[in-house]
């Protein structure tokens, strides 16, 4: 049904049945193999498919970059970085292979993916690529004397690397990521025509005298703006009067760092401060240091906006673990399968997130960034019959775009198909269950006009 499969892996076999599994969680979301399977059969192919030596993490994670960068030609791409750790508590006596979570107790392990978005509309692209770690080794003495290649934090600037070649194509290249990114070797080290927008975590020295924050802090208002924050865990959406505040500077290379590195850095800062918070409420602030030239109040929104799309792999996150996939409730027992695992139910979340966040149409993409457009006519069909009598229940899209297929797959997962007040568009479960649906429909369209063909003259 989609245009990617999971890797060749040397094996047609295994190319078939890495599909068929890839496409079993993008529409039944789930780390159960016989819940994804349709039979025993294909339940112990899928079994065999993770236990196989030729079948790799790394193949499956190039091949979903490679489709990725044919649909990034072109663009302006934000390659949006974060870590998710996979924490599994009480289960030192079944699971195998997995190192210690980050409470240094449990077992578990690390994801950290690079999504690609689109810079102009926020529509998601594709996964640019992602890095499993897994702390099978205890704490290294003197961690800060160790060059950023033994480190974790390696992983930020391997991401930008890797962004910048998979996304080669693009028109530009911007690696997004949080305060944890904030490290001095991904500056100096930046790959070549790849902009970085990062939240500063350090509060740095600068090369003309001072530290960061309180010159950043010194510096007069531009413009006030109001702006959306989405829900997260313990806290409400709200709008938050926020003050901006940009300029340039220098960072000085710090103590601990490579001393064959440039002695300072020249960055610009967008510092978004909340005014007026409520009282209840913990003020945002966010320093945000980038490569691009902010001289205008219009570019520091943009920088700012450009950030914001940063929810976008937390949503991923949300899809691969509570909302959908439930990754972290995987009942694998050895970390070298569970690392397949997760990696297809990145995928999967991809895939998913994708869908919900181009349902609105506000991201005006292409329905064949999701779907192959061979289905162009299984799914004409399908949404005449989808259609109400109303113009309340017609598909509002354009036709093969991205927002229209959404439509048709959120109507069969069970949405409505209303939009006014008071109706949830659909979200990622909804998603999954139409394209459960949606994956029955075109098996049956292509063999009963398959068995047409067939009876022609």
């Amino acid at each position: 049904m989609f245009q990617e499969d999971l890797g060749g892996f040397g094996d047609a076999r295994l190319r078939s049945v890495g599909a068929r599994l890839l496409d079993a969680m993008c529409q039944q979301p789930t780390t159960r193999i016989h819940a994804l399977a349709q039979d025993r059969a294909e339940a112990l192919a899928f079994g065999r498919f993770l236990d196989h030596d030729a079948v790799s993490h790394g193949e499956m994670l190039t091949t979903a970059a490679r489709f990725t960068g044919r649909r990034a030609a072109e663009r302006h791409v934000l390659a949006i970085q974060d870590t998710t750790e996979f924490n599994f508590p009480g289960h030192a006596a079944s699971k195998r292979g997995f190192g210690r979570s980050g409470n240094g107790r449990d077992l578990g392990l690390f994801l950290h993916p690079t999504i690609a978005v689109d810079a102009l509309d926020g529509g998601m692209i594709g996964l640019v690529g992602a890095q499993i770690i897994n702390r099978t080794v205890g704490k290294v003495e003197r961690p800060r004397q160790r060059p950023i290649e033994e480190k974790e934090s390696y992983r930020w600037l391997l991401a930008a690397e890797e962004a910048s070649e998979v996304l080669a194509g693009a028109s530009c290249v911007t690696v997004v990521a949080d305060r944890e990114s904030d490290i001095y070797e991904q500056y100096a080290r930046r790959p070549e025509a790849t902009h970085l927008l990062t939240r500063a975590a350090q509060d740095r020295c600068l090369a003309d005298a001072g530290r960061l924050f309180a010159t950043v802090d010194a510096w007069v208002e531009r413009h006030h703006d109001t702006i959306d924050l989405p829900a997260t865990s313990g806290r409400p959406a709200r709008k938050a009067r926020v003050a901006l505040r940009f300029d340039a500077v220098s960072l000085c290379r710090p103590m601990t760092a490579d001393r064959n590195l440039a002695a300072s850095v020249d960055l610009w800062v967008v510092d978004v401060a909340e005014v007026d918070a409520p009282p209840d409420v913990e003020p945002l602030h966010w320093r945000l240091l980038t490569t691009h030239p902010v001289r205008t109040v219009e570019q520091a929104q943009q920088v700012v906006a450009w950030y914001r799309l940063r929810w976008t792999v937390e949503q991923v996150f949300r899809t691969l673990k509570s909302a959908a996939v439930q990754i972290d409730q995987s009942q694998v027992t050895e970390a070298r399968r569970f690392t397949k695992l997760a990696v297809v139910g990145l995928i999967a979340a991809v895939r998913i997130m994708q869908i919900v966040v181009g349902r609105d149409g506000q991201t005006e993409q292409s329905m064949a960034d999701a779907i192959d457009p061979v289905h162009e006519p299984a799914l004409a069909a399908l949404n005449a019959r989808l259609e109400g009598r109303t113009e309340l229940l017609k598909n509002p899209h354009p036709s093969w775009s991205l927002a229209w297929f959404a439509w048709i797959v959120s109507r069969l997962g069970g949405w409505s198909g209303y939009t006014s007040r008071g109706y949830k568009p659909a979200g990622p479960k909804t998603v999954a269950r139409g394209l459960l649906r949606l994956d029955s429909f075109l098996q049956g369209w292509n063999l009963a006009n398959h068995s047409a063909d067939m009876r022609l003259p």
